[in-house]
């Protein structure tokens, strides 16, 4: 008995139907795939991103501009035991300053005495601190400034290279 049309068009329906169906049913499972595979890399990079941010906040706490750093050396030079007047304003230095006008004209003063003072406690070193001090504090001040102001540094590197002296060879 030979196959009637109408059998024909309804097996190729059928299998027109199946594979539809298949085609359907697999993108559906590569498109969840997909979804899920993107929501673990999601998590992942945002994971790396709060591992990152975590290490910038603390290189953007250790990192300190060198006129703060070298205010800080000063003023460790600076502190004595037997003036406790000029202690109390050398605490005051910040950044940022807490001092206040007058209060930086008395510790100008007693800088300025310091620089002069001849007193065996008095180390040359600390008289020389005494004279740089002032002019730090208004670096350090500037730089602390720009800092609020949301500036940054760009540190560069300079490489001098040195004349031979007379009696070496160039190589």
């Amino acid at each position: 008995m030979p196959p009637t049309s109408w059998a024909v068009t309804s097996l190729v329906l059928t299998a027109l139907i199946s594979f539809m169906m298949t085609l359907y049913f697999m993108r559906r499972t590569m498109a969840n795939a997909e979804k899920l595979r993107l929501a673990v890399d999601h998590a992942a990079m945002l994971e790396r991103l709060n591992v990152l941010e975590k290490q910038l906040a603390l290189v953007g706490q250790a990192v300190v501009p060198i006129s703060t750093a070298f205010q800080a050396i000063l003023v460790k030079e600076l502190t004595h035991f037997h003036t406790p007047e000029l202690d109390a304003l050398l605490a005051k230095i910040g950044p940022p300053s807490a001092l206040t006008p007058d209060e930086f004209l008395a510790l100008a003063t007693g800088l300025e005495a310091r620089s002069h003072d001849m007193n065996v406690l008095i180390s040359d070193s600390e008289r020389d601190a005494a004279l740089m001090l002032p002019f730090v504090m208004k670096r350090a001040q500037h730089e602390y400034q720009l800092m609020q102001q949301g500036e940054t540094y760009q540190m560069s590197f300079l490489t001098i290279h040195l004349a031979p002296e007379a009696g070496e060879a160039r190589r």
